[in-house]
């Protein structure tokens, strides 16, 4: 799954560039910064972006319906922290999403692909993914139109499948609205958190009539993040019968 070429600097006015090793570089983004997604993708890019202690490599984009330019990607920081003192972190992509011809019969696409991972330095002091969010602004209108996010998540270092997270805006004979989704991998699948994820996000508008719409202006990933017991720990941990279920944050 782990697609992602490497090669040469990115150089952006409104983010630090961070230097990783002599010939790559991330750009680093602090909460409510932004880069425009033209220039993630632009030519010798390393699609690299740190936020906090995560870094994002963004492998590909791929749409007939917009334009790489009219997008940004602005950081993402919680203001609070949870019980182990770490923030949410993840990213908005903005801009002018939607279906810009209302009954031509074809929605109107945008499908990225891209990883999250824990900064060496921080993986070493045990901090773990866990938890994915996904929000979005959706808004459909017109019996039959739709606006959607849908997105599978893999663990990237075992490359397996974790789950799906859906939100949409649908106008059927009732409207049918979901905004927002949430998954706690550890949860799910009993672990005590993951280095990295692999996600396919693929966002669709479909205005099914002339005087239908479907549109959004935001769709924001948002990671937490958990402190994992040393091995020792858990082991002394499960010996004694005290390891549980994590409560959701």
């Amino acid at each position: 799954m782990h697609r992602t070429t490497r090669i040469g600097l990115l150089s952006m006015p409104l983010a630090a560039i961070a230097m990783t090793g002599a010939a790559h570089a991330v750009v680093v983004l602090g909460n409510g910064d932004s880069i425009s997604m033209a220039s993630i993708f632009a030519a010798g890019s390393d699609r690299k972006v740190m936020i906090d202690d995560k870094i994002f490599t963004f492998e590909s984009l791929r749409s007939s319906a917009f334009s790489a330019s009219q997008f940004q990607v602005i950081g993402f920081i919680s203001a609070s922290t949870n019980q182990w003192g770490l923030h949410n972190v993840g990213f908005d992509i903005t801009g002018p999403f939607g279906d810009g011809m209302p009954g031509d019969g074809a929605y109107h696409e945008m499908n990225l692909q891209y990883t999250v991972e824990v900064a060496p330095e921080f993986y070493a002091r045990d901090v773990r993914l866990c938890d994915v969010g996904l929000v979005f602004n959706g808004s459909a209108g017109g019996p039959g139109s739709i606006a959607s996010v849908d997105e599978t998540v893999w663990d990237l270092d075992a490359n397996r499948f974790l789950g799906n997270l859906r939100a949409y805006d649908y106008a059927g004979d009732e409207q049918e609205t979901q905004l927002t989704d949430y998954a706690d991998y550890c949860e799910l699948y009993d672990v005590h958190g993951f280095r990295a994820f692999e996600v396919n996000k693929d966002i669709k508008f479909f205005a099914n009539t002339p005087n239908s719409f479907a549109t959004a202006s935001f769709v924001r990933q948002e990671f937490s993040q958990i402190m994992a017991p040393a091995p020792g720990a858990i082991a002394l941990l499960a010996a004694a019968g005290m390891i549980s279920t994590r409560r959701r944050r």
